[in-house]
């Protein structure tokens, strides 16, 4: 059966994310090793530098964010658009304004 998801009818919750505060809503968690939800990012919000072990597809729902990774000029990610990051690729995500932003990531941690 196809799931319709709606973010506005998610359930929200704050979290930090490797110090950085922001909601997040649950779109899937299962056993594929894939998982995937929503985050709202304030303006000013920055996920400091960090990998991961997979990788992680990030699309820009509203607003625009900032990604920034050792050697490479930082680059700015409008509404619209996506990123993926390879694993084991340092980087760092900031929130340029505020951001709502769909992860979908080859990781399926507990």
């Amino acid at each position: 059966m196809t799931d319709y998801i709606d973010p506005a009818k998610l359930e929200w919750t704050d979290v930090d994310v490797r110090g950085a505060t922001m909601s997040k809503a649950v779109v899937f968690e299962g056993d594929y090793d894939v998982r995937s939800a929503f985050f709202r990012m304030p303006a000013g919000c920055a996920v400091p530098p960090h990998d991961h072990s997979k990788w992680v597809q990030v699309m820009v729902l509203e607003g625009r964010m900032r990604i920034e990774q050792d050697g490479e000029p930082g680059r700015e990610v409008p509404a619209g658009s996506c990123y993926f990051v390879g694993d084991g690729e340092t980087h760092v995500e900031i929130a340029v304004e505020d951001t709502l932003v769909l992860v979908t990531q080859g990781e399926d941690r507990g």
